[in-house]
């Protein structure tokens, strides 16, 4: 079997409906073209509604009671989690990252990375980072196969967009005017990737949108004036409502010859998670699976149409540290997602039918104990399961000092 090299393509606050919506705003012609030669996973949800939970769990495929990142700061990765990267380089990879966001290698993320490359924010594709990276992958300076972790910064607030992209012709908004600017970039680098590269197209997590420039400025003059505003704000605040937990997942080739068992243009309808990937990208490398894991392989599903019946765990916390008390952890099946604060009982439980209801208006815990008894009881199912659960590594002072000088920085705290 020859072994597909791995650009894994992580675009920060990539939303679900930036490239399966029906009323997208954005142009994206390479983004639809990676689409229509592969298979898309169209109902992905994410672990979290923050990047580096969402990023443990991806590279675990582990939920984060397990792999011990609750939030993005305070903790690290569980040592004893194995990780995708790890068995990747096991199996000959050559791996590499290269990442930016609270992605900072005191987290523990960058284990089994032979390379694992932090840069600042500002570099973008559009930066001589990016001209530097696109060279290094023309000239085939990556020993193959390989397995390249690629984290976008372009979407998340304050939005990049370059200024041929800054009109309404390339979005309603700032955010489908950087998907634009973001894809014009994206042509040059799929352009300089060899033959036999399967590329993965995933966001961490979503992202709330103020729809337009007019709603945008409103909510800046309520915000700024008023020091608070009755509309939900942009960017994504740690709950796990649809806006924040719906992600593209997509497998896709660099070239024609590249795995042609995929279904081109076919699409998955069916739930899946963010902790689906590992196993998935490792049966598609030729690579073991590890058994304490909670994701499964989706590789029959991008084959041919196969029922998988996939629920998912969610969770998140309200404010940056990871303060139990706002702690809010979910349950979502096809038709349903319940929610409810375990140590905090005040903010109450929802559930809502997200199949008819996908914008969360109708909270009918109320009107539905069953179900609610029924999910909350699957919760507790899976955190007491056989895969032990882990309290998480908890950074030195020194390291809880240098990443909240970094995340005051980036505008988090």
């Amino acid at each position: 079997m020859l072994r597909p090299n791995i650009l894994f393509l992580l675009i920060d606050c990539l939303r679900a409906d930036a490239l399966f919506g029906a009323n997208r705003g954005s142009r994206t012609p390479t983004l639809d073209r990676l689409v229509q030669a592969g298979v898309s996973c169209t109902q992905a949800v994410s672990s979290a509604s923050s990047t580096t939970p969402c990023v443990a769990s991806l590279l675990t495929g582990t939920y984060s009671f397990v792999h011990g990142i609750r939030s993005i700061f305070g903790l690290k990765l569980n040592p004893t989690v194995p990780t995708l990267v790890e068995t990747l380089r096991t199996a000959g990879y050559q791996t590499r990252a290269e990442v930016s966001g609270p992605l900072f290698p005191e987290t523990g993320l960058d284990r089994g990375f032979d390379q694992y490359h932090f840069r600042e924010g500002g570099a973008y594709l559009s930066t001589s980072w990016g001209a530097d990276l696109r060279h290094r992958l023309q000239k085939n300076e990556f020993r193959a196969p390989w397995f390249l972790f690629l984290h976008l910064w372009e979407l998340h607030h304050h939005r990049h967009i370059l200024p041929n992209f800054s009109t309404r012709t390339h979005g309603r908004n700032r955010y489908e005017r950087a998907l634009s600017s973001l894809d014009s970039e994206l042509a040059t680098l799929i352009a300089a990737l060899p033959a036999n590269t399967l590329v993965v197209i995933h966001g961490d997590h979503g992202e709330r949108v103020v729809k337009t420039d007019f709603q945008y400025r409103l909510y800046r003059l309520y915000r700024d004036l008023l020091g608070r505003t009755t509309m939900k704000r942009e960017g994504h605040e740690m709950d796990i409502s649809e806006d924040l937990i719906r992600v593209p997942l997509v497998f896709t080739s660099a070239n024609d010859t590249s795995h042609a068992s995929l279904r081109a243009g076919a699409r998955v309808s069916q739930l899946v998670r963010q902790v689906d990937a590992l196993p998935t990208l490792l049966d598609l490398a030729g690579a073991p699976v590890p058994t304490t894991i909670h994701g499964r392989s989706l590789v029959p599903a991008l084959h041919q149409e196969t029922p998988l019946g996939i629920e998912a765990y969610l969770e998140a916390f309200l404010r940056i540290r990871s303060d139990p008390r706002d702690r809010r952890v979910g349950w979502r099946t096809e038709d349903w997602k319940y929610v409810y604060a375990p140590q905090n009982p005040r903010l109450g439980e929802e559930l809502y039918h997200v199949s008819s209801d996908p914008r969360e208006r109708h909270n009918v815990a109320g009107q539905q104990p069953d179900v609610v008894a029924m999910l909350r009881q699957r919760i507790e199912a899976i955190q007491h399961g056989p895969i032990a659960p882990n309290p998480g590594q908890v950074m030195t002072p020194e390291e809880q000092a240098q990443i909240e000088k970094r995340l005051i920085e980036l505008g988090y705290m």
